[in-house]
């Protein structure tokens, strides 16, 4: 018995998009789930939240970055596409992060206990660092993407009648 590379081809890449898939969900979900109930009023939890956030960034990156490059490595010009929306979709909340994160700091800095605000203050210069290299690396795969997308070249469209116009054409011009 032989393998079937298409086969095996297809399985390989399904099994790649749904690792990276993983890769992305996952860390989203447990974020979601370590910061519920959310109480938007509430600038310590929002605090908290947006600095969780910083250190749960890098694994769904890392997922956006690889299902760019594999996209593009296979020719998948539309799931290049889709991901570079999700980049995009991904790049534009954390720039709400990264204005927003510094205002909490500034309102919960103000019940952290003096001893504690350097240690604070380095935390939170920290995490908007983490958010801006999050930002700056999922709008350039984001833009980026679609750029690539728009140069790469779509799969030919060939059908019966563009084959038999063409063997057509080659006999015309044997006679």
């Amino acid at each position: 018995m032989s393998p079937n590379p298409s086969r095996t081809s297809a399985m390989l890449v399904f099994g790649a998009y749904f690792f990276l898939v993983t890769l992305v969900l996952w860390p989203v979900v447990d974020l979601v789930t370590t910061v519920y109930p959310i109480r938007w009023s509430d600038p310590n939890w929002r605090y908290g939240a947006m600095g969780l956030m910083a250190a749960y960034l890098s694994t769904p990156v890392l997922g956006v970055f690889l299902a760019t490059a594999t996209a593009y490595v296979l020719g998948h010009k539309t799931t290049l596409r889709v991901v570079s929306v999700l980049s995009i979709l991904g790049f534009v909340i954390v720039l709400a992060v990264l204005v927003f994160f510094p205002m909490d700091v500034l309102q919960v800095r103000t019940t952290t206990p003096a001893e504690q605000r350097s240690a604070f203050l380095v935390g939170a210069v920290l995490a908007e660092l983490k958010h801006l290299t999050a930002a700056v690396a999922l709008g350039f795969l984001g833009f980026g993407g679609f750029q690539t997308a728009k140069g790469m070249a779509g799969k030919p469209k060939t059908s019966q009648r563009s084959e038999l116009t063409a063997e057509v054409l080659k006999a015309q011009k044997r006679d």
